[in-house]
């Protein structure tokens, strides 16, 4: 969703509104997070570590898509 539609009925011009503020929401939220991880001490990862990252990463996609 790019940006707010000219023309469209209210409540689309309503959940435009909330999408966007959503998405901006989302955004402010990866980029506290990327900053913690930048500012946070190195550590190495293992093969271990990397396979449970993404077995919460599966997890978090598929617990989204059930939500839809």
């Amino acid at each position: 969703m790019g940006s707010l539609r000219l023309g469209a009925s209210a409540s689309e011009y309503v959940r435009d509104l909330i999408c966007a503020d959503e998405k901006g929401k989302a955004e402010e939220r990866l980029e506290t997070l990327l900053l913690e991880g930048l500012q946070s001490a190195e550590t190495e990862l293992t093969q271990a570590a990397w396979s449970e990252i993404r077995q919460e990463a599966i997890a978090q996609v598929k617990a989204r898509r059930q939500a839809r």
